[in-house]
């Protein structure tokens, strides 16, 4: 590989991972209306077996929805993520720890789970954005229920 093939090699790994780091980011700020950094307009996602989210905007409104409130707190914590780069695709599986917890009447309420989300990307004119990611919990810990009541009772009822 010549120096710039590899410069150009890890220019899109970085760049790949930023988007990777960014997601988060943007869902621990609840940056909903900043989700076209990092998704393409038609992406898709899948955080439980045999159900998609399809568009951005869909999938923002679902983030949106359960984790939205002022009274959860979101942390995610991003590791061990290799980029695999092929052309004007890539895949990626960050392992994840996401945590929530209850402020305010919530207070003492929490959730955590350990996950690993595969997360494909292509590369567009703005850069690279997500197409789809999954979100495969391997290991839960706390009380999602009670923590996301509201939110779970309000889906319900649609």
């Amino acid at each position: 590989m010549s120096t710039e093939e590899t410069a150009a090699a890890l220019a899109d790994r970085l760049a790949v991972e930023d988007v990777i780091v960014r997601y988060f980011e943007l869902v621990d700020s609840k940056g909903w209306d900043q989700m076209d950094e990092v998704f393409t307009h038609d992406t898709t996602a899948s955080w439980v077996a045999g159900s998609q989210i399809e568009g951005c905007d869909a999938v923002a409104g679902a983030m949106r929805h359960m984790s939205g409130s002022d009274e959860i707190l979101t942390f995610h914590h991003v590791s061990s993520m290799t980029p695999f780069i092929d052309g004007d695709s890539a895949e990626v599986r960050p392992r994840v720890r996401a945590m929530h917890v209850g402020l305010g009447p919530r207070d003492g309420l929490f959730y955590e789970s350990l996950a690993i989300q595969p997360t494909y990307l292509v590369r567009t004119p703005e850069g690279w954005r997500i197409k789809h990611h999954d979100w495969r919990i391997q290991y839960k810990h706390g009380d999602l229920e009670a923590l996301f009541a509201p939110e779970i009772a309000q889906g319900r009822q649609h």
